[in-house]
């Protein structure tokens, strides 16, 4: 017994050792691309003179070209490699972060696009290169560590941001990221391991998009990260107004946005090592019921700061955990060689989803302030009938595979 345990730890932590440079990847790309987003639309409103509305355009352009390269790269993933994928999309990250040295509007817009584009790859190349590389029974706690770095590297990174843009000003602060994903582009490229032909497109069968879509495993995928990104994108754009308006202050809004931070990222890793320990099906049913009564509790008290504040915090941390636990659904239904196509079909259902809610939740919220949460709470009634599905499905696949074995 003792024997037995020292081998799994030791197959553990080599687990956690060959992805490694995958977290530190995403540590130093987070420590980037989060401020790097948060202060893009104040560099166009103070150095270019833009209005809300030409903001919005080219931050909506930028989200509809992550979107396509999100249907073109998940192929490219399982084509030609995670890991190259992962590399082409950090390097042309450090190219578009070029943008805080240009101030022609045409020139910002293309390469704010082209970071959407080079966004989508790296999210894809890094997502399917983990669900590669771990194997499923320990990739729950991975996973949970593989979305914490990135959203610890923006936590350790914004107050830094905000005193060289003081110091500096943007031309300093945009050559910082290119440094960065230039390195983190180096790094992949040099220290992440290389998968065996046997993991990519080499030796899969031909799998369009369109014929993955028609699979019934797949498509309980999508609507299972559709329903609660509907949620999400009401929810990022809407708590912090509501509390903003009930508060009467930003300290409000700002303490809001630090203690989601923290419960999101405590809630990603007891996700990830429930997943481990208890199995894939109930942490993904909990955190659907979570996310269920923090809308219905937006709904009820969105007139209240105390119930806005809490339901919006136990919102978020459910929205985060469910996206941590798509790698091991992801693993569950989806052949290896063809998780990268998988990825980019998500990936773009989650943009969808994201606008939809956004648009939606802006909609609904001038007939009544808890309006667009009760919608979002009852859509996501759905997605407890879907999980049950899912691993229904799921369950009878691996019994047919383990029947056919049984025969051969």
């Amino acid at each position: 017994m003792t024997i037995n345990r020292a081998i799994h730890r030791w197959q553990s932590y080599a687990g956690f050792r060959a992805v490694t440079p995958l977290l530190l990847m995403q540590l130093i790309s987070g420590a980037w691309m989060l401020p790097q987003g948060a202060f893009f639309p104040i560099y166009l409103e103070e150095l270019l003179h833009l209005t809300p509305l030409a903001i919005a355009i080219i931050v909506a352009a930028a989200q509809a070209t992550g979107l396509a390269a999100a249907l073109i790269g998940g192929g490219l993933t399982d084509a030609f490699g995670s890991k190259r994928v992962l590399t082409i999309g950090l390097a042309g990250g450090a190219i578009a972060s070029l943008v805080f040295h240009t101030q022609a509007p045409l020139v910002v817009a293309g390469l704010w696009c082209l970071g959407g584009v080079m966004g989508s790859l790296q999210t894809l190349g890094a997502s399917s290169y983990l669900t590669r590389a771990v194997e499923p029974q320990r990739l729950g706690l991975l996973s949970a560590l593989f979305a914490l770095s990135f959203t610890v590297g923006g936590a350790i990174s914004n107050p830094m941001a905000g005193w060289l843009l003081d110091e500096a000003g943007f031309g300093l602060f945009g050559l910082t990221g290119v440094i960065m994903l230039a390195a983190a582009a180096l790094l992949v490229q040099v220290a992440l391991p290389v998968h065996s032909p046997s993991n990519t497109a080499a030796d899969a069968p031909s799998v369009t998009l369109w014929s993955l879509t028609r699979r019934p495993v797949v498509q309980m995928l999508m609507g299972l990260r559709f329903l609660p990104t509907v949620f999400y994108g009401m929810a990022t754009v809407l708590v912090p107004l509501m509390l903003n308006d009930l508060a009467g202050n930003k300290t409000t809004v700002a303490l809001y946005g630090t203690v989601s931070l923290l419960v999101a990222s405590l809630a990603q890793l007891v996700a990830g090592r429930a997943a481990d320990r208890y199995g894939h099906r109930w942490p993904t049913m909990v955190g659907y019921i979570v996310l269920i009564v923090a809308a219905l509790g937006l709904a009820i008290f969105a007139r209240t700061l105390w119930g806005v504040f809490c339901f919006g915090v136990l919102g978020i941390a459910a929205a985060w955990a469910l996206a941590t636990l798509f790698f091991v659904l992801v693993s569950d239904g989806v052949p290896r060689p063809e998780h990268g196509r998988a990825f980019g079909l998500l990936h773009a259902t989650w943009s969808i989803a994201m606008i939809g809610g956004a648009l939606l939740g802006g909609a609904l919220t001038r007939v009544t302030p808890g309006l667009p949460f009760l919608v979002a709470g009852l859509l996501n009634g759905l997605a407890i009938v879907l999980t049950l599905a899912f691993f229904a499905q799921v369950q009878r696949r691996h019994g047919d595979q383990d029947a056919a074995s049984a025969t051969t």
